[in-house]
């Protein structure tokens, strides 16, 4: 699998030739990687984490990153959210508010969730599942989108999946997801999923892993 810095290096070498545009900052600071394990504020219960071992790679190069591309058939661009972000982005975009349900008397909860990175419209973001570190302390990656017809949730009693067919991840880890985004933004021909970013029908699975 590739590794978080070679990802970096393919977007660096396609924001020279034009292909993509990209916006870096600079490395997060040991407070802005406290603040983004610590400043989570969902709408009931707690969320635990700690930020894995590719994503601490990432910060150690930029607190934030976004990447964009224009192409014939339309633009794409994803956001690697800062640490001031990320509280809001999941508030707004990730954690469902309290007795939410489909009237069966069952709470649904998305806490299990941290998202990470958001598409361009700000609709569509990519989460850790952070009850499912491995071994290495890598979680797994899912697309989310709050108006998808089968979501990321799970139930309060029990947390087994709401839909059980959303339990396999998009990616395996944060390295993985990266690799798979720099690889379509600077394809030759992106993936047939390139225009459609941040629609709530998309899922990843036959992606590269």
């Amino acid at each position: 699998m590739i590794d978080v810095h070679d990802s970096l290096a393919i977007l660096r070498r396609a924001a020279g030739d034009g292909t993509v545009t990209i916006s870096a900052s600079e490395p997060a600071s040991a407070e802005a990687v406290a603040n983004r394990e610590t400043g989570l504020e969902p709408h009931f219960g707690s969320v635990s984490w700690t930020a894995p071992p590719s994503y601490r790679a990432f910060l150690a190069e930029h607190n934030a990153l976004s990447c964009g591309r224009e192409t014939d058939g339309g633009s794409a661009e994803f956001t690697v959210v800062d640490d001031k972000a990320i509280a809001e982005l999941n508030a707004d975009l990730v954690h469902l508010p309290e007795h939410v349900g489909r009237g069966d008397g069952r709470w649904l909860s998305t806490n299990h969730l941290v998202g990470f990175a958001v598409d361009g419209g700000n609709e569509a973001v990519w989460c850790f599942d952070v009850t499912q570190p491995d071994a290495e302390g890598e979680y797994p990656v899912y697309y989310h989108h709050q108006d998808a017809q089968e979501g990321l949730a799970r139930y309060v009693d029990g947390g087994d999946w709401e839909f059980a067919d959303e339990a396999r991840p998009d990616y395996s880890s944060f390295a993985a997801w990266l690799g798979a985004m720099s690889a379509a933004f600077t394809a030759r021909r992106p993936p047939s999923w390139f225009q459609d970013l941040g629609a709530p029908f998309l899922r990843f699975h036959n992606a590269a892993r």
